[in-house]
């Protein structure tokens, strides 16, 4: 009986053992995406702002994505504190490409490009943002991001003109 019982535990402990190691990697591929899919947007906010004449800085905007970050923080069951150094660090990355697109765009103007609606990309990066708060919750069940995630996550995240800086003080403020 008692060996029934050992073996159980056993084998109890080794599955949740896997069940969290997959929940982890499920999420940290889900963030990866999510990141690539959010800087890779902002060449359409760029392209927009550009041919619009809007500046890169918008800090009513920059306001109101942070507020509703810490909002849906809530939602994801994470601290609302803890999400703002993210977020505020995910804005200032994706204003660096942003800034970066439109000095690419000075020296060779991208006149064939198509312009998509603001709103609609604003829509697509409300959504990405969603689900950033939620693998990061998921990924969070399973402790802390460790620096071996940090390591996985900066050789996934592969968007054009993101710098090296700008992806460490981006996870830096993950790991927070």
């Amino acid at each position: 009986m008692f060996q029934s019982a050992v073996v159980f535990l056993s084998s109890l402990f080794m599955c949740g053992n896997v069940f969290a190691g997959s929940v982890a990697s499920v999420s940290l591929s889900t963030l990866s995406s999510a990141l690539n899919e959010r800087m890779l947007i902002m060449k359409d906010v760029a392209s927009y702002k550009a041919q619009h004449h809007s500046p890169v800085e918008d800090v009513a905007r920059e306001q109101k994505v942070l507020t509703e970050a810490v909002k849906n923080a809530q939602d994801a069951g994470l601290d609302p504190r803890s999400v703002e150094p993210f977020f505020r660090a995910l804005m200032s990355a994706s204003k660096a490409v942003q800034y970066r697109y439109l000095a690419d765009w000075l020296a060779t103007p991208d006149v064939n490009s198509s312009v998509r609606s603001l709103d609609a990309t604003r829509q697509q990066i409300n959504q990405l943002d969603s689900q950033l708060l939620t693998a990061i919750s998921q990924r969070l069940l399973t402790g802390p991001f460790t620096e071996a995630d940090t390591a996985w996550l900066s050789a996934q995240i592969m968007a054009p003109n993101l710098s090296e800086a700008d992806k460490n003080n981006l996870l830096a403020a993950l790991r927070l």
